[in-house]
């Protein structure tokens, strides 16, 4: 018989140090890879959050204080509002006199206004904001004229030239010469932890049931909102000076003398839902923000700063009774 030569010791050493060398490029490329796949998908989330958080609260800003054709007039239940529905439940009731779901006749009815969240409430119906984020509340028409069957949890208006009359979906439409029905929405947007601690874009929205008292989760992963609110002061419809919302005064929200708010720059800052163990940078991240820079430590955590300039298309009009 033949004799069969097999490997030497150092043949074998050889072969296991070449293998443990492979293995180790594997695992090298494969950790590599899976890191890039983490940050892709974690930007990728970021980006789908900023663009969903963005157009929610563009959509309602484009049309804060629209009320057809008495949007240049002052809404008060002395003059032209009525309220048909007993209103129950929690409201989001604001600063100022009149802020509250629905016109009380104190005053201007506000229907456009923010705070900044301390480490108190800026609301009456948020209880867990996080501080130094901004709280912002809105009261419109929606609009488009409803012309089918009604909601019945919604609220509604009815409105001509002269008077506007609150009720809801489950009532009989009242009856007015040329009146044409609206949906009426009041939604509050701030931003708190969930359940899993996850920060989200909470939206409380009018409801006749509730009122205003249950709060929606909308986006996960939006840690921080602030506003600014551009103001033509001379009256030729271009914004003279950006303020952020601490520096907006009762005047401004009520829309005294010649000042007006055009539009909105939104400003969010973004976070991912998990951490990333290799996303470090050996000291704490500053964001610029209006009101003042936000300082994170690093926590593992991506983050994206996103803004954009929302134009107010009803601009608001002034409040002495007079029409432009």
């Amino acid at each position: 018989m033949k004799s069969r030569k097999g490997f030497s010791l150092t043949e074998l050493l050889i072969a296991v140090v070449i293998g443990l060398f492979l293995i180790a490029g594997t695992f090298s490329v494969l950790g590599v890879s899976s890191a890039s796949v983490r940050s892709t998908g974690q930007m990728t989330q970021l980006q789908e959050a900023a663009r969903l958080a963005l157009r929610l609260l563009e959509e309602d800003l484009t049309q804060a204080g629209f009320f057809s054709d008495l949007s240049a007039i002052d809404l008060s239940p002395d003059a032209n509002t009525t309220l048909h529905a007993s209103v129950s439940g929690v409201d989001c009731v604001g600063k100022g006199m009149n802020n509250g779901t629905f016109p009380n006749g104190v005053g201007h009815f506000r229907t456009l206004w923010a705070a900044r969240r301390g480490s108190q409430p800026a609301i009456s119906c948020e209880t867990e904001a996080i501080a130094g984020s901004d709280i912002l509340q809105l009261k419109r028409l929606r609009g488009t004229v409803v012309n089918g069957a009604l909601v019945s949890s919604r609220f509604y208006a009815l409105l001509n030239l002269n008077e506007l009359h609150f009720f809801t979906g489950q009532q009989v439409i009242p009856t007015i010469a040329g009146g044409r029905v609206y949906e009426y929405q009041h939604r509050v947007y701030y931003v708190k932890n969930n359940a899993q601690a996850i920060p989200t874009l909470y939206r409380h929205s009018l409801s006749s049931a509730t009122l205003m008292g249950i709060p929606e989760p909308l986006v996960e992963g939006v840690e921080m909102m602030r506003f600014e609110f551009g103001i033509d002061i001379d009256g030729d419809s271009v914004v003279d000076a950006y303020l952020p919302t601490s520096d907006v005064t009762d005047n401004l929200w009520d829309q005294h003398r010649d000042a007006e708010i055009i539009a909105v720059q939104v400003h969010l800052l973004l976070r991912a839902f998990q951490q990333d163990s290799a996303f470090r940078a050996g000291m704490a991240r500053t964001y610029p923000m209006p009101g003042g820079a936000i300082s994170v430590p690093d926590d593992g955590y991506r983050r994206k700063q996103v803004s954009t300039t929302v134009v107010i298309r009803n601009l608001w009009l002034k409040t002495t009774g007079e029409t432009p």
